[in-house]
């Protein structure tokens, strides 16, 4: 069996392939890996599908589209040790029936401890507090709130948020959950959460965003949408930041009405925020993206998987095509 990753060598991204999980897939095939000091062009994975079973994929890979799937006969397996594959995988693979595994689940967990991390940070103005004792000051300062009791909003119900809301749990919050593709059936675990309309969730005293990147969301959280939130209310977004209208956003924090804990943009990378952001210390938290703790128990999650598939047993990573469809795209 012919494993091939496509990971090229750096500090950061051998820390996701360790040596004793090389080993384990080493136990598996014969292990081949991307020679190159970049991520591997288009033409350059074409010229290895054709002989690799398994394709072990991370960032930066290109996507394996049908005609590229078309000569990769010998192909049984794409394993992304990452979250989304909507950028990696096509729906050939599931035409074909050939598996795709993504750590998204596994990554999805640590997303959801960071944003209840942001929530609580948020409330009860943490960041603040401890930029007034830095700058001399013993000021009690106004506008922290508990999330004790509060209600929840929740814009998406995906792997996130599925995680995040046993994390609710024992703070006794009322959630609402907006999903246009949510069952009827799936909040039944959790009697303290209904399901809601996109304008109910929006009119809660925090709300989190957790909706996949697509082009029917892009800015769903607008203008109207802010507008709707009450007084005093929080807006974190661990998601994508395109889904919300930062200028928007930017206007409704400088009326002080709303406070807000921002994890991604709009434009990522070091000063590429808006300097009108950047200013309101005492509306805006702002993190760089790193909700989702990236290493090698993604990795790990993976081969584990692979060696189910090894022993003919059920895979706990497997992506449906209905969950491919549903993804954020890059």
């Amino acid at each position: 069996m012919k494993i091939y990753v496509t990971a090229h060598h750096t500090p950061y991204i051998d820390s996701f392939f360790p040596d004793h999980l090389m080993e384990r897939l080493h136990a598996l095939g014969e292990v081949s890996r991307n020679p190159y000091d970049r991520s591997m062009t288009r033409e350059e994975l074409e010229q290895v599908l054709p002989d690799t079973d398994i394709l072990v994929t991370t960032w930066g890979t290109p996507q394996v589209d049908a005609a590229m799937l078309e000569k990769a006969s010998n192909l049984k397996m794409l394993a992304h040790c990452a979250g989304t594959v909507a950028h990696i995988a096509s729906e050939a693979f599931w035409e074909k029936g050939i598996p795709v595994l993504s750590a998204n689940p596994i990554m999805a967990r640590t997303v959801a401890e960071a944003t209840l991390a942001y929530i609580l940070a948020g409330l009860r103005r943490i960041p603040q507090a401890d930029d007034c004792i830095r700058g001399g000051g013993w000021m009690k300062l106004p506008g922290r709130y508990s999330l004790l009791g509060s209600s929840v909003g929740l814009i998406g119900f995906g792997a996130v948020a599925r995680n995040l809301i046993p994390l609710l749990s024992p703070f006794h919050c009322q959630v609402w959950v907006y999903d246009p593709y949510l069952s009827e059936d799936a909040l039944k675990e959790w009697p303290f959460a209904r399901k809601c309309t996109f304008e109910e969730a929006m009119r809660q005293n925090v709300v989190s965003i957790h909706a996949a990147q697509m082009p029917e969301t892009y800015h769903m959280v607008n203008a109207a949408a802010l507008s709707l939130m009450p007084d005093h209310a929080l807006l974190v977004n661990t998601a994508r930041g395109s889904l919300v209208d930062t200028e928007a956003l930017i206007k409704e924090l400088e009326t002080g009405r709303i406070s807000a804990v921002l994890d991604v943009y709009e434009q990522e990378g070091a000063g590429q925020q808006p300097k009108e952001l950047l200013e309101l210390k005492d509306q805006c938290i702002l993190q760089p993206h790193i909700a989702a703790l990236s290493d090698w128990h993604l990795t790990e999650g993976i081969v584990e998987d692979l060696e189910r598939f090894f022993r003919n047993e059920p895979m706990k990573l497997q992506v449906t095509l209905r969950q491919f469809q549903l993804m954020t795209q890059e």
